[in-house]
């Protein structure tokens, strides 16, 4: 395994993004579809899916899990324990995906009356939420399997898997909205729908192969209900399922606040989002590359080579997030106009595109350094960092904006804030000693129980450290 390497970093984060963007043009697939039904119904696509999104925080946190359990057993070359691990992950992923969904359906008529919609927008929300509650299960499954195979550093089977969902999903959520070759038309509700039928194509296909093991990690029943690897990756995961609800929550709650400005403000809010995701997920490609490099190379004992390249992927994903926000910048007319046809709508978002420009080479520090820090096990400091930068940067400007009755254009710009603060947190403690510490204690390998083997290249790791700086 190279220990640092711009390529090694690039195989990994390359097909990683593409996977990303392909997730990504399904949004924009679902606000194409949808548009022709007004701002209503794109308004309804932009709660739902974020109301989605926080379903899904619980499976994203086992993912991270995942990652740091997988990827560490990988780099101990103990193939066993990964395959214990994803299989673990998978029962997790059914078992929060049933509770979850069937919470989030019930309560769905509550939830969507949190943004304060109109009447025609938040009845076309609550019928895509509750077929998305119903559905969770597909998703959160989809989601692990990707992690597990990009934990081992097989990014392009998920690529794959990534392309033919797309291609599914979207054209079964064309033809369910509307009602083509025969089938009925389901309006809005089509979209969850449609999207689910190109997941649960890949999990089939994923399943059959792996009973009969036919990839690198293979099924062990006894892994199923092991209680011990459950609570090691509950362990890990629940700092980082408590972030992604501050997460989910916080963009619920902040988009609540941008609804008070008008229907027009709220959608081009959500299409704002969509138009920049594109640079998000180039983030995200490098953040799953450091999280894997950061698991593997301190699975193998080598805590040097996980925090340089942590810094090599922060590198790269400012560099291409931020040529990639000054082509948003330049044709953000055009992308406004590509998806609402009010002009107030393309307003609105054209000034927000260049708020979240703005911010892209902030959001590539929180990626990297976050996700390297989460590769290694350590949950608990990002989940810190997340609240001190909703806190202290977003609501805290957010709600000045509000006290002085300040235009929508301030309350678009106050996340800058939010992602300065978490970005100088995540620096200073990636610098630090102290996470690679943490990382051990934190370890969740069987290897745990020969801990002096499993510590001594640390504890000789910070030996040097010390004998330099004198």
């Amino acid at each position: 395994m190279d220990r640092l390497s711009y390529k090694r970093v690039w195989q990994l984060a390359g097909p990683n993004i593409a996977s990303n963007i392909l997730m990504v043009s399904i949004s924009f697939a679902h606000l194409w579809i949808i548009a022709p039904f007004g701002p209503e119904a794109s308004a309804a696509v932009v709660t739902g899916g974020r109301i989605h999104f926080l379903l899904m925080a619980a499976s994203m946190a086992l993912s991270v899990a995942t990652t740091a359990v997988v990827a560490r057993a990988w780099g101990a070359e103990d193939r066993q324990e990964a395959s214990e691990a994803t299989t673990s992950s998978l029962t997790l992923a059914v078992l929060i995906s049933l509770l979850l969904g069937i919470l989030t359906y019930v309560l769905a008529d509550w939830t969507v009356g949190l943004f304060n919609l109109d009447a025609v927008s938040s009845k076309l929300a609550v019928e895509y939420v509750r077929p998305a509650a119903i559905l969770n299960i597909v998703f959160s499954l989809a989601l692990t399997i990707a992690t597990a195979f990009r934990a081992i550093g097989d990014v392009v089977r998920p690529l794959r898997f990534s392309a033919f969902a797309t291609i599914f999903g979207t054209i079964g959520s064309y033809v369910l909205v509307h009602g083509s070759f025969g089938l009925p038309e389901m309006g809005i509700s089509g979209i969850p729908w449609g999207t689910a039928f190109g997941q649960l194509f890949v999990v089939s296909w994923f399943l059959l192969r792996w009973i009969f093991r036919a990839y690198p990690l293979f099924p062990t029943t006894h892994a199923v209900f092991d209680t011990n690897r459950l609570h090691q990756l509950a362990r890990i995961g629940t700092p980082a399922a408590l972030e992604q609800v501050i997460i989910q929550t916080s963009f619920v709650l902040f988009m609540i606040l941008v609804a008070g400005f008008g229907t027009a403000a709220f959608a081009a809010y959500g299409i704002g989002i969509t138009i920049l995701s594109i640079c998000i997920v180039v983030g995200m490609g490098f953040g799953a590359a450091s999280a894997t490099l950061s698991g593997m190379h301190l699975g193998a004992r080598d805590p040097e080579a996980a925090r340089a390249n942590g810094w090599l992927a922060m590198k790269m994903a400012i560099a291409i997030m931020s040529v990639m926000a000054g082509l948003a910048f330049l044709f953000k007319a055009e992308l406004a106009a590509l998806l609402s046809i009010d002009p107030e709508v393309r307003a609105h978002t054209e000034y927000f595109i260049v708020i979240l420009a703005i911010i892209q080479p902030l959001m590539a520090i929180e990626f990297a350094i976050g996700s390297a820090l989460r590769g290694g096990g350590e949950t608990r400091y990002p989940l810190l960092v997340t609240f001190a930068g909703i806190i202290v940067g977003r609501f805290s400007f957010g709600f000045l904006v509000l006290a002085f009755d300040g235009p929508v254009e301030a309350m678009y710009a106050v996340i800058i804030a939010d992602y300065m603060v978490k970005a100088v947190l995540l620096i200073l403690r990636f610098r630090s000693d102290g996470w690679i510490r943490d990382a051990e204690d934190h370890a969740p390998l069987a290897v745990q129980s020969v801990a002096g083997i499993a510590r001594a290249p640390v504890r000789n790791y910070f030996s040097r450290n010390r004998k330099k700086n004198r």
